[in-house]
């Protein structure tokens, strides 16, 4: 099985994150198992493992948005 990864630059995160999501809508479509394999990292992601590849989904989009000088915003609510 091929690895997600073949061919990309994956210091990147700006070329990771889509990869990754792609990954999280495979399973969200029903695969059974998505291989990610770069160097000496190599994982078989499952659909039980949505929560985390999401989590690590968000972080690389965060540091691709910081990578592109692309600020961040949030909204700050107050309450009584």
């Amino acid at each position: 099985m091929a690895s997600i990864f073949d061919g990309v630059d994956t210091t990147d995160p700006c070329l990771v994150w889509p990869l990754l999501q792609t990954a999280l809508y495979k399973l969200s479509a029903g695969e059974v198992e998505v291989r990610v394999r770069h160097e000496d990292f190599d994982v078989t992601l499952q659909p039980a493992n949505t929560k985390d590849l999401e989590r690590m989904i968000t972080k690389l989009k965060a540091d691709c948005n910081r990578k592109q000088g692309i600020r961040s915003r949030f909204a700050i609510r107050g309450g009584y």
